[in-house]
């Protein structure tokens, strides 16, 4: 065999060898889940995440943060796209709007489920996420904004 052919067939045996390693790595068999956080608490999030997947081996989180003032039209334009994430920061104001147009789903089952107690959280702020009876999100912070002015 000449020089030239070796060389080629060695060439294409590197190449073969190289395409074949990802399919020797061993694969992730975690559920991976999308998280899209917004504004700052998308920041912040993310330090959370380490302790929760390690109470949780099997869940790997991906957190994507997204600015207040993009995530409306975002969260849209993946619904249509049917590209939403997994799990996502939803102001409580759009709640309505979103569930409107099924981009959301009622959490009871889900809920039962976990046996989860909504009791726990301050009922204002539960409420706002209850639309005919059915919640449609989980609070995971409140807080208290007020106005202010100088009178001079």
């Amino acid at each position: 065999m000449n020089a030239p052919r070796r060389a080629s067939l060695a060439a294409a045996a590197a190449l073969a060898a190289l395409l074949a390693l990802p399919g020797c790595a061993p694969r992730d068999t975690r559920t991976t889940l999308r998280f899209w956080g917004m504004g700052r608490e998308g920041e912040v999030v993310a330090q959370l995440i380490e302790g929760f997947e390690r109470e949780h081996p099997n869940v790997r989180v991906i957190v994507q943060q997204i600015p207040w003032s993009a995530a409306h039209e975002k969260l849209l334009t993946a619904y249509v796209g049917r590209a939403t994430p997994d799990v996502s920061q939803l102001g409580n104001t759009w709640v309505p709007e979103f569930a409107a147009l099924r981009a959301i789903e009622p959490l009871r089952p889900w809920l039962a489920r976990a046996a989860f107690d909504s009791s726990a959280f301050f009922r204002g702020i539960w409420d706002t996420n209850v639309i005919d009876g059915q919640p449609f999100g989980v609070p995971w912070y409140v807080n208290t904004r007020l106005l202010f002015y100088r009178r001079d």
